[in-house]
């Protein structure tokens, strides 16, 4: 039996239209901009499906969820404790 490797698949990646200007949008990572109140936030390195023609960014439904909650609590706990400004990285390993 030859047990040398074969051809590989690549893996099936799901194609998606931009839903603004209908080019074909590829897996990419981004960085998300929130203001409120005042307070800034930046979450930087998000897995998303991006337009290289209008900029389009598309975050899928449950990370955007979990999203959306952690920048609320943190915006909540700025205002809290009345700081001038609140910065949060997760470093590069």
């Amino acid at each position: 039996m030859d047990k040398r490797p074969g051809p590989q698949k690549k893996k099936a990646i799901a194609k998606k239209a931009c839903p603004e200007c209908g080019a074909p949008m590829k897996p990419g990572r981004t960085t998300l901009h929130f203001e409120r109140d005042g307070f800034y936030a930046d979450v930087e390195n998000v897995i998303a499906m991006l337009c290289g023609r209008c900029g389009t960014r598309s975050i899928p439904g449950a990370a955007a969820l979990k999203i959306s909650e952690t920048v609320d609590r943190l915006f909540k706990a700025g205002k809290e404790i009345d700081s001038t400004g609140i910065s949060f990285h997760k470093m590069a390993s």
